[in-house]
C-alpha cells in the first residue's frame, strides 16, 4: 500500500519560551521533530533553523523515507549529535526505572543546552570525537555553575546514552570513553548515622508506625531500594525455601531475576504479619487505598493489601518521623548501607553482601560499607603474628 504523508509544517511563536516544532502525518500517524531548535533563542535565527527542517524533512518524505523505521543503522549515517540523543535515550527509556529517565532526560537537556551554545547543532555524530564531548561538558559545568560531582554525573549519563548507539552500529567507538571523572570528596549522602542515633530511630519507628518499621527493617535486611521493595507481591514469597524472587522489570536493571534470603529475624517479621493466609496478589507493603474511592479496608498502609503504595510515601513518612521528628539528618535509603555495616561486622563476607545486594562488581558493594576500612584495621590489629 502507497503511504501517504502531509506536507511538513511548522509550529511557531513570537514568545520564544514556547516549543517550536515541525510537524507532519506519516499514514495518519502524527510526528512532530525539534531537533533543538528551542535551544535558539534568536526568533530569526530559531525560524531560518526551522525552514531547514522543515525542509529536509519533506525532502526525506518525497524520497521515500518511511518515519517509523529509523533510517540511521549504518556507520555512514548522516544523523546529527543531537538526533542520535535523542534515539539513544529513546531506546535507553525500557530499562530504566522512572527516576532514572527523569535523570537522564534532566543531563540530556543540560547537552542540548551546551550543544546550541557551541554551535554543534548540525554536527554529524560519526564526526563527534572526545574533544567535542569534553567541551560540551565543560559548557554545561560553565552555564550550570555544576560541582565536580554533578560534572562526573553529567558524563556518566552521556556515556551511557552514546553507549546505546554502538547497540545500533551508529558508531563503532563511544567518544564519551576515557574522559576522567573530576575529583571529589566522598559523598555522605547516604550514610547512615551513629549507632546510638538508630536505636533512636528503631524506638520511635515502633512507637509511631509498627508497620512502616517493618518496612524500613527490609531495606536494613534484604539490602534492596524501597520501590523494590513496593513492588513485592505475596506470590513471589517462598516460605519452603525461604527466599524471595524478585523478577526482572522490578529490578534496578530490569535484565535479571533476583533471589533473596529471608533470615530468621525477617522471618519473625512475616509470621508476625500472617501473610501465609492472604491472597498472594497482595503486596507485601501495601494498603486497601484506591484511587477516588480513599480508602477501602484498614485506614494504614504498609500493611499486606491489593493496592500499591507511591515510593513518595514512603519518603514522607520517614521524613515526618525521623528528620523532622528526631531531628536526625538520615536518609531512609541510609538504612542499606546500615545494613551491610552490620553484616560486614557480624562476620559476613563482603562477596556474599554483594551477591544479596545483586551488584555485579564488589567495587559497587564497596560504596555500600562504610565500616570496612575500620573493620580491616581491626583485624589487621587483632590478627597480625608476632616477629
Amino acid at each position: 500500500m502507497k503511504s501517504i504523508f502531509t506536507t511538513p509544517k511548522i509550529v511557531k511563536y513570537d514568545d520564544l519560551s514556547k516549543a517550536w516544532y515541525v510537524y507532519f502525518r506519516y499514514n495518519n500517524k502524527l510526528f512532530r521533530y525539534k531537533y533543538g531548535i528551542n535551544y535558539i533563542n534568536n526568533y530569526k535565527k530559531r525560524l531560518l533553523e526551522a525552514n531547514s527542517i522543515r525542509d529536509v524533512l519533506d525532502d526525506k518524505l518525497k524520497k521515500g523515507w518511511n518515519p517509523n523505521i529509523p533510517d540511521i543503522y549504518n556507520s555512514t549515517s548522516d544523523m546529527t549529535l543531537v538526533e542520535s540523543l535523542d534515539f539513544a535515550l529513546d531506546k535507553k527509556k525500557p530499562a530504566l526505572a522512572k527516576k532514572s529517565i527523569s535523570g537522564y532526560t534532566g543531563t540530556l537537556n543540560f547537552i542540548k543546552s551546551a550543544i546550541a551554545e557551541l554551535s554543534l547543532t548540525h554536527i554529524p555524530i560519526i564526526e563527534v570525537k572526545r574533544i567535542h564531548i569534553k567541551t560540551i561538558l565543560e559548557k554545561i559545568k560553565e552555564q550550570r555553575n555544576a560541582s565536580n560531582h554533578s560534572y562526573n554525573k553529567y558524563l556518566t549519563h552521556f556515556g551511557a546514552i552514546l553507549s546505546e548507539l554502538i547497540q545500533y552500529d551508529i558508531i563503532e567507538v563511544n567518544p564519551a570513553d576515557k574522559i576522567k571523572h573530576l575529583p571529589t570528596e566522598e559523598s555522605i549522602l547516604h550514610n547512615p548515622a551513629s549507632l546510638n542515633q538508630i536505636e533512636k530511630i528503631k524506638k520511635e519507628l515502633k512507637i509511631q508506625d509498627p508497620n512502616f518499621f517493618n518496612f524500613v527493617a527490609i531495606i536494613y535486611h534484604l539490602g534492596i531500594r524501597p520501590d523494590e521493595i513496593l513492588q513485592i507481591k505475596l506470590s513471589m514469597i517462598n516460605f519452603d525455601e525461604n527466599i524471595i524472587t524478585l523478577i526482572p522489570k522490578n529490578t534496578k536493571g530490569k535484565k535479571k531475576y533476583r533471589i533473596l534470603p529471608i533470615n530468621k529475624h525477617l522471618l519473625t517479621f512475616f509470621n508476625s504479619m500472617k501473610l501465609q493466609s492472604l491472597p498472594k496478589d497482595f503486596y507485601l507493603f501495601g494498603s486497601y487505598r484506591h484511587a477516588g474511592k480513599g480508602n477501602v479496608g484498614p485506614k494504614i498502609d504498609f500493611i499486606p493489601g491489593p493496592t500499591h503504595i507511591n515510593r513518595d510515601t514512603a519518603t514522607r513518612r520517614w521524613e515526618t518521623i525521623i528528620k523532622l521528628g528526631l531531628k536526625i539528618n538520615m536518609t531512609m535509603y541510609a538504612m542499606k548501607k546500615h545494613g551491610a555495616n552490620m553484616k560486614l561486622s557480624s562476620g559476613i563476607s563482603l562477596e556474599a553482601i554483594s551477591e544479596q545486594f545483586g551488584h555485579s562488581k564488589i567495587e559497587t558493594t564497596k560504596i555500600y560499607t562504610t565500616m570496612l576500612k575500620e573493620i580491616n584495621r581491626n583485624e589487621v590489629l587483632e590478627k597480625s603474628p608476632d616477629f
